[in-house]
């Protein structure tokens, strides 16, 4: 699992994808407590989050932290992410651990934007 999370760290879409169909890996199995979308999200690997959106990566999952993917996007500035994770149904509604909502949480305008 350990060359997945490398794969999605790296923006290696080949192989995250060549990982996850030719060794039957569930997206929303966590590793070390977090789902891969949660590394996706984290890292800004845009075409790597929407690959496994596709794959059925459940976008509102909580890791162990408490943290979901588009939060670590926000928390990250990571604007693709949050955008591509909202198109496709995260919740713009949470909150962080300590209570903080996610427009409080945005640094940059323009993920303030997208979540108002």
């Amino acid at each position: 699992m350990n060359e997945l999370v490398w794969g999605i760290k790296n923006g290696e879409l080949d192989q995250v994808k060549d990982y996850i169909e030719n060794k039957s890996i569930n997206v929303n199995a966590e590793i070390n407590g977090r789902c891969p979308l949660h590394y996706a999200a984290d890292y800004g690997q845009a075409d790597v989050l929407g690959y496994l959106i596709k794959k059925g990566a459940n976008v509102d999952v909580v890791d162990k932290h408490g943290i979901t993917a588009i939060l670590a996007a926000i928390w990250e500035g990571h604007t693709e992410c949050v955008r591509i994770l909202l198109e496709n149904g995260a919740s713009k509604n949470g909150k962080a651990p300590d209570g903080t909502s996610y427009i409080d949480a945005a640094e940059k305008d323009e993920i303030k934007a997208l979540l108002r």
